[in-house]
């Protein structure tokens, strides 16, 4: 082989060396690259989860809360009946006591004094 043709020859090796590990650089930048990204879609998973966790343990503490706020609205409707019964039981006594009163020999004689 004639002198020429090795420098030729060695000068393209060269540049094939020199493509080469541009090409070894840029397919370890994209593997860097890959890696970060696979890790922040894995951060991101992760945190996905967690939020659905959250969004569940959510959904069912809201569904406790209508439970126990329709238990109190029935409570407050039982109390509110309650108290329309104590009304009643309450004018009733007076009632009875105010014509027990009118019917008692010691208080027929009195001023009339309303029970309160």
């Amino acid at each position: 082989m004639s002198d020429e043709l090795k420098i030729v020859l060695e000068d393209v090796k060269e540049k094939f060396d020199t493509v080469i590990e541009a090409f070894d650089m840029v397919k370890e930048r994209l593997d860097r690259h890959e890696q970060a990204e696979e890790e922040r879609f894995q951060r991101l998973e992760s945190e996905l989860l967690s939020v659905k966790v959250d969004v569940t343990t959510l959904k069912t503490d809201v569904t406790i809360l209508k439970t126990d706020v329709a238990t109190l609205k029935a409570d407050v409707t039982t109390l509110k009946t309650d108290v329309a019964i104590l009304k009643t039981d309450v004018s009733e006594i007076r009632k009875d006591l105010n014509e027990h009163r009118d019917s008692t020999e010691l208080h027929g004689g009195r001023v009339k004094k309303e029970a309160s």
